[in-house]
């Protein structure tokens, strides 16, 4: 343990008033090799032949979970639990409709989850509450020794994250983060080219959620900010970050040979929110007429200890046609650009002299290049959300946990991803000030070795 740096005053330590750029500079490897009191260890938790699971919140994102996890082999739903009794009965006739016994509901108040983490017959606990709830129910069903797997972001908070990775450890059950971005096909089609080295060396890549998210992201349908809207209103960082970065950390084998070194933030204006609400809320709106301090676009840069860079853009509340996720990957043999649907691949594309070739259509390498969980599942994922990435998400969730393996997407990977929400605010609150990550896995992203790429 380092004595000198408490984690928890990591960030306060690198911005110290007076001088920030200074603290930075003296600070990065203190706070990078930052650890926790206790001492890291690997989660190995024994499989679970039929995972009984619970659920909280049975909003429109957690009734179509478990809608979802209806159709996994192998699992029971025991529980459901929402605020609202109405959601909580749509969840257990879901359920029935399925003919399976009623799961019971926990609706008696906005804690009730802590009361369904203690049932002695769940192993697993899926967690589709709103953002600042996230680290609640996961600490409540890690430190009831169940397995829980969270919406994303996991945490909003770098101590949040380090929370999540102590209970993980200390009652050796997985906190896994359901991000069904990195299972879409295109994506684990460039993985499986990456693991081939047709990319020879990756050295950089780009993520970006686009999309107008004014009205569904920030608004209520009765004109009031939502939940989300609330945490968004004084945000300069990017404030939903694990959609862009998570495939890129995956294509760059982040806590498997290599890690999030430090970052820097870059928040401009707030112009689209406000122009949105003056020109279509109702003039006695309060909303018509505030002014919010968050960034229309948000720009962020990651070095990783390795010297590799990724760029990640946050661009949700200016006026525009949603495009599919920005990802781009740069190789020292390669190239693919998701914008175009097209790759390059130094040894296998037409070239028309040494340094210069041809796109192809990525549609072209799916025949011999499909991800082998692609080649296997494709009729499953049919009509499930984000082109099939939803059903795969939850499918190797509960894989990992009835077999005993680590895994896709770990508690050291939810934190590293999900860090970004505070390091992002707080670098582009201080004029773009460069930001060390922790190291969350204390080292043993040195050693730690990909997963391999199963075919179920």
């Amino acid at each position: 343990m380092e004595p000198a740096t408490d984690r928890r005053n990591f960030l306060k330590t690198t911005l110290a008033a007076g001088s920030v750029l200074a603290a930075a500079g003296e600070n990065r490897q203190a706070g990078a090799a930052v650890s926790p009191g206790a001492q890291p260890k690997e989660i190995h938790a024994p499989p679970i032949e039929t995972l009984r699971i619970g659920l909280v919140g049975l909003g429109d994102r957690g009734t179509y979970l478990l809608s979802l996890l209806l159709g996994v082999a192998k699992i029971q739903i025991r529980a459901v639990c929402d605020l609202d009794q109405a959601k909580a009965a749509r969840g257990q006739r879901l359920v029935e409709d399925h003919r399976l016994p009623r799961p019971e509901s926990y609706c008696r108040g906005p804690a009730d989850y802590r009361r369904m983490c203690q049932r002695e017959d769940l192993d697993l606990v899926v967690n589709a509450t709103p953002w600042p709830l996230h680290t609640p129910v996961v600490l409540a069903a890690l430190e009831a020794g169940k397995h829980v797997a969270t919406e994303v972001p996991a945490a909003l908070s770098v101590e949040e994250c380090w929370q999540q990775i102590e209970a993980a450890e200390k009652a050796n059950r997985h906190c896994v983060l359901l991000e069904n971005y990195c299972y879409q096909r295109d994506v684990m089609l460039i993985w499986n080219l990456v693991r081939k080295g047709l990319f020879g060396q990756v050295m950089h890549a780009e993520g970006g959620y686009q999309k107008d998210g004014r009205d569904d992201e920030v608004n209520s349908a009765d004109g009031r900010l939502n939940w989300q809207g609330e945490i968004r209103k004084g945000r300069k960082g990017n404030p939903f970050p694990t959609h862009d970065v998570g495939p890129l950390a995956q294509w760059m084998e982040i806590h498997r040979g290599d890690r999030f070194e430090y970052l820097v933030s870059l928040g401009g204006n707030a112009r689209g929110y406000n122009e949105y609400a003056a020109r279509y809320l109702p003039a006695g709106n309060a909303l018509a007429t505030a002014r919010f301090d968050m960034a229309d676009v948000n720009s962020c840069l990651i070095r990783t200890a390795k010297g590799r860079t990724i760029y990640l853009l946050s661009d949700t509340l200016l006026s525009r046609p949603q495009s599919r996720n920005l990802y781009r990957l740069l190789g020292s043999q390669g190239v693919y650009d998701r914008t175009i649907d097209r790759l390059y691949l130094e040894e296998r594309s037409p070239k028309r002299d040494r340094c210069h070739g041809d796109w192809e259509l990525i549609a072209s390498y799916y025949n011999e290049f499909d991800h082998p969980l692609w080649k296997s599942l494709r009729k499953q994922t049919i009509g499930a959300g984000k082109g099939g990435g939803d059903y795969l998400c939850l499918y190797r969730l509960v894989q990992a946990l009835r077999t005993g393996t680590r895994p896709d997407i770990d508690v050291y990977d939810a934190a590293a991803w999900s860090s970004i929400v505070e390091l992002s605010e707080t670098s582009a609150r201080h004029r773009s000030q460069p930001l060390d990550f922790p190291d969350f896995t204390r080292g043993r992203w040195k050693t730690r070795t990909p997963e391999p790429l199963v075919e179920k």
